[in-house]
């Protein structure tokens, strides 16, 4: 005891008793009061939450995920470039052209050589016009091979 007087005086001078105390009477109807307690909870139904809401939560949750990152994305990108419609893909192709392209597509190898050669072909293909035939009736392997010969 003189230790601590020395080592902290002002810890020494408080008192040495529980400052918790119970109130006075407490367990007098503690008992009555705990049934009246249990009996209100059994009586009480437990409020059922609307299951419409519990199932959609997950899909509300995603959707409005899905629509602020397309907000955070679509928005900026509308604002820097608003010139430049959506449905323009920068790709414009001739109506004559893919029907001429879906016409060549079934001809094999030897019938496209005779309609090149032939005399009294009035239209004129063009290299790009050649490539894209040769590029969709052949693999790159065949044309690999054949200019390796």
């Amino acid at each position: 005891m003189e230790e601590l007087q020395n080592i902290a005086p002002e810890l020494s001078k408080i008192k040495k008793e529980n400052p918790f105390k119970v109130p006075e009477h407490y367990f007098d109807d503690f008992s009555a009061r705990l049934q009246m307690k249990l009996d209100a909870e059994k009586i009480e139904v437990p409020k059922q939450q609307k299951k419409i809401i519990q199932l959609l939560k997950p899909a509300l949750t995603m959707a409005a995920g899905f629509a602020l990152l397309f907000t955070l994305a679509y928005w900026p990108l509308k604002l820097i470039t608003p010139n430049q419609q959506a449905n323009n893909t920068g790709i414009e192709i001739d109506i004559n052209e893919m029907l001429y392209a879906n016409m060549v597509e079934g001809i094999d190898q030897n019938s496209f050589y005779a309609l090149l050669d032939e005399p009294n072909n009035s239209t004129q293909l063009s290299d790009e016009d050649l490539a894209i035939i040769v590029n969709s009736n052949s693999s790159e392997y065949d044309i690999f091979s054949e200019t390796i010969k």
